[in-house]
């Protein structure tokens, strides 16, 4: 009973997240539909694609700056890993040292994953919301 509170909850977890991903990677960047009157989309069928040309460089820049962030935030976790595995070893020995360090490396690996998929969601969620605020509160 144990073993499946451990494997099945963390399962559901992984497989509801790749449903979302996939639901969200279908979110096509493509504006308002020709002759669409929302409060939101008052822009002429030139300016859309010009628009749409902003959304997708902003979001490129914001991936940019949240892959340097990621980067710079690594390297000092690096230096925080070696200095306190070092601190750990001798004290409670190899096996609670491992731990420590592949919980590090799991941090790292779901900061990064959550912060591409954030930066990816977060263009889309904008375009979702110049359509119609409420798709663009589900896409939040």
């Amino acid at each position: 009973a144990a073993t499946l509170l451990c494997v099945v909850p963390p399962s559901l977890g992984v497989l509801w997240a790749l449903k979302e991903f996939v639901w969200l990677k279908g979110i096509k960047l493509s504006g308002p539909k020709a002759g669409l009157s929302a409060p939101l989309s008052g822009a002429s069928p030139g300016e859309v694609a010009d628009i749409l040309k902003s959304m997708e460089e902003i979001s490129s820049y914001i991936a940019v700056g949240a892959t340097a962030f990621l980067n710079k935030e690594y390297q000092y976790m690096v230096v925080y890993m070696i200095a306190f595995s070092c601190i750990l070893f001798p004290l409670v020995g190899a096996p609670t040292c491992l731990a420590f360090n592949v919980g590090c490396i799991t941090s790292c690996a779901c900061g990064y994953i959550g912060m591409k998929v954030a930066v990816y969601a977060n263009v889309r969620t904008a375009h979702e919301a110049w359509l119609d605020l409420q798709k663009g509160f589900n896409v939040a």
